[in-house]
């Protein structure tokens, strides 16, 4: 991608496209609707995928059976064709680039055989495994070079699975405490080197550009849409330029653009998919 070429180093945060468009893993909604132990017996039109992921867990006999169920969805078979999640992983390890997504499944890690690394498993959390990472060697901090990291979650480990609203208001609370509480927090100083989450992968989403595709950032990523908040406001402290790239397929949906807009991402359309993934 050119992008990277206007940069000594950017981070890249990917979302369920490379799958979609590899055709072996569902749409969050079919996932959601294929998890339920029963038939969903209500309309989904309307509601979004964190709401459609709640109501199938207040109408299963078992809600924590849910997440179960989306783990075996979420399998890796030996038949599926990963070369366009390899040719990625390539291209970013090639640059040293860190990848973010919001991807559960094992794909993008298993595509190049990357291994699991931890920046540091004190006080290692399963529901929450932030310094968790997939690359080739240890790193001393989540932006010194390539590593897959899993935003919303792991299928290695399932309570860290973000799937329904209060998921979301979990992984925002622990990071709102992250950036803005106690004398360590982020906000408090440009770019600190050891801010309290600086072994985390918000310290790459607030240190160097990023360069997002293959996710809708529609209003259903309640998570992402405030990070992205977040990060403009952390930006302007310092009146830096917000250094964000999101690049779709056709024009994004419009509260997609008028968001990118008023933050000032740039939105690079591009015509057809195999200008991502080909």
């Amino acid at each position: 991608m050119e992008i990277s070429n206007r940069h000594y180093r950017v981070a890249y945060l990917i979302g369920n496209g490379p799958n979609l468009a590899a055709n072996i893993m569902p749409s969050w909604k079919d996932l959601l609707r294929s998890a339920a132990d029963h038939p969903i017996n209500f309309e989904i039109d309307g509601l979004s995928n964190t709401e459609v992921y709640d109501l199938v867990e207040l109408h299963s006999v078992n809600g924590h059976d849910v997440k179960e169920r989306v783990k075996t969805k979420l399998e890796l078979l030996p038949s599926y064709d990963i070369s366009v999640h390899k040719q990625l992983m390539e291209f970013a390890e090639l640059n040293n680039s860190p990848v973010l997504t919001t991807n559960f499944d094992e794909v993008f890690e298993n595509s190049i055989n990357a291994k699991i690394h931890h920046i540091d498993s004190k006080g290692f959390t399963r529901f929450y495994p932030w310094k968790t990472y997939y690359g080739r060697e240890q790193l001393g901090l989540p932006t010194d070079g390539f590593g897959i990291w899993k935003i919303h979650g792991d299928v290695r480990y399932k309570d860290s699975i973000r799937l329904g609203l209060t998921d979301y208001m979990g992984s925002a609370e622990r990071a709102r405490k992250l950036i803005h509480n106690g004398p360590d927090r982020l906000f408090k100083g440009k770019r600190q080197a050891y801010w309290q989450g600086h072994q985390t992968w918000l310290h790459i989403w607030f240190n160097l550009p990023i360069v997002i595709f293959g996710l809708g950032y529609g209003i259903d990523e309640v998570f992402l849409r405030w990070l992205l908040i977040e990060r403009r406001r952390y930006l302007n402290i310092y009146q830096e330029p917000m250094d964000v790239y999101y690049v779709s397929k056709g024009i994004p949906v419009p509260a997609t653009q008028n968001l990118m807009h008023n933050l000032g991402v740039t939105i690079k359309v591009v015509k057809d998919y195999s200008e991502i993934y080909g």
